[in-house]
């Protein structure tokens, strides 16, 4: 029976949390960027030149190649149009705090009840 990992622990997730480290230390390092079109700029640059095209440890085969062989095919077109979006659901007003309410048996308060107990 599956089960689900932990959240906020990478140690328990292995192989899906492990492209992060790799991306980290490789692209991530050293690096520097004056915008975002420029940090995108190099990550496609090293994506084609070095991501891609290094062999795997485990498959012994380049990602890229690997992708065009098994995966291309399975991908379906973009949609036509955006997604239906989602709309905000408005605040609802906040119930008004009420007064603790009192209970009358007889129009008597329940207080002389107790203290006819005593």
């Amino acid at each position: 029976m599956p089960r689900s990992c932990r959240p906020y622990k990478a140690r328990t997730k292995g192989k899906v949390e492990r492209p992060i480290r790799y991306i980290r230390e490789s692209f991530f390092y050293g690096r520097s960027s004056a915008s975002d079109d420029d940090l995108n700029a190099q990550a496609a640059g090293w994506l084609n030149h070095v991501a891609n095209v290094h062999r795997h440890g485990t498959t012994g085969e380049r990602p890229a190649d690997r992708f065009e062989r098994d995966e291309r095919a399975a991908l379906r077109p973009m949609a036509g149009s955006p997604y239906r979006r989602l709309g905000l659901r408005q605040a609802e007003e906040p119930e008004r705090r009420r007064a603790p309410a009192t209970v009358e048996v007889e129009r008597r308060p329940l207080s002389i009840y107790a203290e006819a107990l005593q």
